[in-house]
């Protein structure tokens, strides 16, 4: 009885997700993807690597071609140096910031 209880909740619970239309990872799909297979090739980076680092840095979220909050654009999160540099701090200035972005130290 106990598993036949549980079972009914569980399928309760999971019934909604499966109308649920699937996330695009990877943005634009197959030419965002095929963009990544050519640098990889190019320049002879494992294409999971390129796409993990391109993962970490924008969640894949182009932000619709404006810059997101930090000034990077793309799913590779690219920032132009000259405005980034430009009236910006230097990084770390306060010398109390951990260096290597850990404040859990």
């Amino acid at each position: 009885m106990r598993g036949s209880v549980t079972a009914l909740a569980a399928a309760a619970l999971l019934v909604p997700l499966l109308g649920a239309a699937p996330s695009d990872a990877g943005g634009s799909g197959n030419g965002l993807q095929s963009a990544f297979a050519a640098a990889a090739a190019e320049y002879d980076v494992p294409q999971s690597v390129l796409l993990g680092v391109s993962y970490l840095q924008s969640r894949w979220d182009t932000h619709a071609g404006a810059p997101s909050v930090t000034g990077g654009y793309g799913p590779m999160h690219l920032t132009d140096a000259r405005t980034a540099l430009a009236g910006a701090a230097p990084h770390h200035s306060d010398g109390s910031e951990d260096p290597r972005g850990d404040s859990a130290r």
